[in-house]
């Protein structure tokens, strides 16, 4: 599990980037199952690696305020 906010930012620009790429590149019926899949899985990944990423934000701020 990830307990950095930089890695975090890391892992969500790579897929960002990785989904766009995605984005009407394949036509071949054999590889559409495949893309589709991942046309929905990888937005699901970054909402919870966004959600995460708020948390840990959240966690570190009640921590330095409570020093």
């Amino acid at each position: 599990m990830f307990y950095n906010i930089e890695k975090l930012n890391k892992l969500e620009k790579q897929l960002s980037e990785n989904l766009m790429q995605a984005d009407g590149k394949t036509h071949e019926k054999e590889y559409r199952p495949f893309w589709i899949n991942y046309r929905s899985d990888i937005p699901n990944c970054l909402m919870v690696i966004r959600e995460y990423r708020e948390m840990l934000r959240q966690y570190e701020s009640k921590k330095t305020l409570e020093r």
